[in-house]
């Protein structure tokens, strides 16, 4: 089964990624466990190098938390980049390969526009669900400070502000010990961080 598109075009930046990147995902599982809070890391400069190095130590609920914590940070930097090839450099260590092509094409689109990304969100996972070599992570973030803005302008694209209360549900797959997003889907049901 495959998501149906978006409800709302432009909900939010990352709401906006998300979609495209679920376009060819399948519907993902529901998740259980232990609410918990990430902060994310500082983000790079949209032409920093991305290093990714071997499995830190640590559990592997805090490495699927991380990673999706790198990836929510490179995404910004790759969308910050303005640039198709430095967004692929920048994405390539946190998100599936077969993913990055279609994200980048729908940053391309949104800059085509004359529209530029704003803010940032705030991640509250509640829950990370591990089997092997797949992890489910759903999480109620606060994207309310995100969105769109017409860059000759600065002025908000409308419709395109966060919410302070994004449902999400995101795949990742450990490929070669490293976690790599594979999907992500909003879901149509509240959620309290």
């Amino acid at each position: 089964m495959r998501p149906q598109g978006f409800r709302r075009a432009g909900r939010a930046r990352r709401q906006v990624l998300i979609g495209v990147c679920v376009c060819a995902a399948p519907l993902l599982a529901a998740c259980s466990g232990a609410a918990a809070q990430v902060h994310l890391p500082p983000q790079a400069g949209p032409a920093g190098p991305v290093a990714v190095s071997g499995p830190a130590p640590g559990t592997s609920r805090q490495h699927v938390t991380a990673a999706l914590a790198g990836y929510t940070a490179a995404l910004a930097s790759a969308e910050a980049s303005r640039d198709p090839a430095q967004a692929r450099r920048l994405l390539r260590p946190y998100l599936a390969a077969n993913r990055i092509g279609g994200l980048v094409s729908a940053i391309s689109i949104i800059w085509a526009r004359g529209e530029s990304f704003y803010g940032h969100d705030d991640l509250h996972i509640l829950t990370v669900q591990i089997s092997g070599q797949r992890a489910f992570v759903h999480d109620c973030d606060d994207t309310s400070a995100m969105g769109l803005d017409y860059e000759s302008t600065g002025q908000p694209v409308p419709g395109t502000a966060g919410v302070n209360r994004a449902n999400l549900v995101t795949r990742l797959d450990s490929v070669h010990g490293h976690w790599l997003v594979e999907s992500q889907l909003p879901e149509d049901l509240p959620c309290v961080p």
